[in-house]
């Protein structure tokens, strides 16, 4: 029974997580040969200001802005 796990900012719409997760579940099913049944999708959806890289927020915020 695969897990995964999937993580990302907040804002994804429900149809999105549908096609990630049947994506996700058909690779698992036809690369890893698990049983469709027994693929397990989790999405957690963090705010931006949760999300931490390197130890400061800033640089999460500021590697997902647009550069100027």
């Amino acid at each position: 029974m695969p897990v995964v796990r999937v993580a990302f900012y907040e804002g994804r719409s429900v149809e999105k997580k549908r096609q990630i997760a049947e994506a996700i579940t058909q690779a698992l099913v036809n690369i890893g040969g698990s049983k469709r049944d027994g693929v397990h999708v989790m999405f957690e959806n963090v705010a931006r200001e949760n999300w931490v890289i390197g130890g400061a927020p800033e640089l999460a915020e500021a590697s997902a802005s647009p550069k100027k």
